[in-house]
């Protein structure tokens, strides 16, 4: 046996060394292909924002009136729901909501105009309430009480003139 190393082990070892380089250092057409796979995911994940948020805003309309469904129309959901919407569009030819802006813009404000409104609505009502109650209940005293106050007029015998 000799001290020599075989030369097929030395050539392993560089071919690992260049498979190691290549990976760091792509070429030209593997770095734009590399960047064209990186920008497709950044669209197909910006639709599938679009059409999340869409879901979303919706969501947060149907829980005013059924707050229960909170959990059925969370972030996390509405995006997956998003990111299927988004490559059925994709499928399909259409655009991602193109009135995304303007739908989570009235969605939004939906959002604080009906409760404002509902609990406004209550408040005047209850403040209805408490002035009917103390206030007619002031006021039906004092027309009806008796023996307290003198008649305007005396009271006139059978219904004749005097």
């Amino acid at each position: 046996m000799s001290d020599v190393p075989d030369p097929t082990e030395r050539l392993n070892a560089l071919g690992g060394m260049t498979q190691d380089f290549e990976q760091d250092n792509p070429t030209p057409e593997q770095a734009q292909a590399q960047a064209s796979q990186a920008q497709a995911a950044t669209v197909a994940e910006d639709g599938a924002r679009d059409w999340g948020m869409m879901m979303y805003a919706i969501g947060g309309l149907v829980c005013m009136a059924a707050p229960e469904l909170q959990p059925v129309y969370s972030e996390d959901r509405c995006l997956t729901w998003g990111r299927h919407m988004h490559q059925v569009s994709q499928k399909y030819g259409w655009d991602a909501p193109s009135a995304a802006p303007e739908f989570g813009l009235a969605a939004a404000s939906i959002g604080f105009v009906v409760p404002t409104y509902l609990v406004l609505s209550q408040k005047i009502q209850e403040a209805k309430a408490a002035k009917k109650s103390v206030l007619s209940g002031l006021f039906f005293w004092w027309k009806n009480r008796k023996g307290t106050t003198k008649p305007d007029k005396d009271p006139v015998p059978n219904g004749s003139e005097p």
